[in-house]
């Protein structure tokens, strides 16, 4: 699809196209697009909720065959990706990229005291590369709605760097080392532990679990960017927001393309405030808005839901990534939330995403309410080897902005100090 949505949609003159060619476009995206979630689903159905067929099995074969103090060890080889992710990609660019300046201390004061227009005075060969890394990476933390990063957001994972004190030739080194020697221990674990030919299956899927989940969601991640540039003329040509445009239901986009209808202002308002998507038996989707979307959650129960949460200084969860870490808690969970955090806070969200990753670079440790062995959090701690927590379900609601805290990772435990 990515091909597709490239060469039809990114690199076309929409400009140029009538009503009905670009509904002609929309429909086949969200044909294409119906495929993908169709096929893809069957990845994350695997380590889904309380349904963890891949975790439950790796934690049962690793608890009765590894050695009882090297557990941790084996379960972060066997959960570890032999093969890079796009956002892993996008950061040894980012390295080799910066290998080309690092020697020169003026450059590494000027990025890290001076704005992007200093910088496009001074230095016009790192902003010719700068500006190429952007055009190559700038969707991968994209996801459903962007924003795509810029410029200014890939010279923040500079500073980053540089902040950390990381020599981008030895941290390449590193990288490349470490990817070895994991490959290396995985076929020795296996050699030590013998499992039978249902259990060696699962030592292997676990891994590509966890690179294939986000792999799934990052081809749509860039659709999704080349699809902005389509909603952006629909939106130009209806005249609405972009906002409002992604927020109409599809036999709406067809009516107002197709047949000239004018789109109903109220009905989008209300869906992009808030909906609820229901199947239907003949497979079609109901949309509900309005009050009746609000009359129909309350009354929904959310089973994992705790109904009662007592007061408690301890909350516990699962270990995505060992180590232990103090420091003051800052809940992040969207993008405009990032402001607040600073190095060495303990970020604690309900469901990490892509677009907070900046905030999880700064963060000694991460904590999440949600999620499973492949879940975003999971994952993105590992590529940062930062210690995580997931799944306490109820850290969100225990712990508040400030609080200090100690982040025991490596045995699941979050303590209020």
């Amino acid at each position: 699809m990515n091909r597709w949505t490239q060469k039809n949609i990114f690199k076309a003159d929409l400009t140029k196209m009538s009503h009905r060619q670009l509904w002609q476009l929309w429909d086949k995206h969200e044909r294409l697009q119906s495929y993908e979630y169709a096929f893809g689903v069957a990845i994350p159905i695997l380590d889904f909720q309380k349904f963890s067929f891949v975790e439950n099995n790796l934690v049962k074969f690793l608890k009765e065959k590894a050695p009882k103090d090297q557990y941790s060890d084996y379960y972060a080889i066997f959960t570890e990706p032999i093969y890079n992710s796009f956002a892993q990609d996008q950061e040894a660019d980012l390295l080799k990229l910066m290998t080309q300046f690092y020697g020169k201390k003026k450059w590494r004061d000027d990025v890290m005291e001076k704005n992007l227009d200093y910088l496009r005075s001074e230095y016009l060969n790192f902003i010719k590369l700068l500006h190429q890394h952007t055009r190559k990476h700038c969707w991968v933390y994209y996801v459903y709605n962007g924003p795509e990063f810029t410029e200014d957001d890939f010279l923040g994972f500079i500073r980053d760097y540089l902040i950390k004190n990381i020599n981008p030739n030895q941290e390449l080194k590193k990288l490349a080392l470490h990817r070895k020697e994991l490959v290396k221990k995985q076929k020795e674990y296996i050699e030590l532990l013998k499992p039978d030919k249902f259990n060696l299956a699962i030592l292997k899927l676990a891994g590509k679990l966890i690179w294939g989940k986000p792999r799934r969601k990052d081809y749509q991640s860039k659709s999704y960017y080349h699809v902005k540039k389509l909603q952006q003329e629909v939106a130009k040509r209806l005249f609405l927001s972009l906002e409002q445009v992604r927020s109409m239901p599809y036999e709406m986009v067809k009516s107002c393309l197709i047949n000239k209808k004018e789109p109903d202002v109220s009905i989008i308002n209300e869906i992009n405030k808030f909906h609820i998507c229901l199947p239907n038996d003949d497979g079609s989707i109901a949309v509900l808005h309005g009050q009746e979307a609000k009359e129909f959650y309350k009354k929904v129960k959310r089973s994992d839901q705790p109904k009662e949460i007592a007061h408690t200084n301890k909350i516990k969860g699962a270990c995505a990534c060992k180590g232990k870490a103090r420091g003051s808690v800052k809940i992040i969970n969207v993008l405009a939330d990032m402001r607040k955090m600073d190095y060495g806070d303990i970020l604690v969200s309900t469901a990490t995403t892509p677009s907070i990753v900046p905030a999880m670079k700064k963060a000694a440790a991460i904590v999440t309410d949600e999620g499973g062995l492949s879940c975003h959090a999971a994952i993105v701690s590992r590529e940062l080897k930062t210690p995580c927590v997931i799944g306490t379900k109820i850290a969100t609601k225990i712990l508040k902005d400030g609080d200090r805290v100690e982040v025991d990772a490596t045995k699941g435990i979050v303590s209020k100090l």
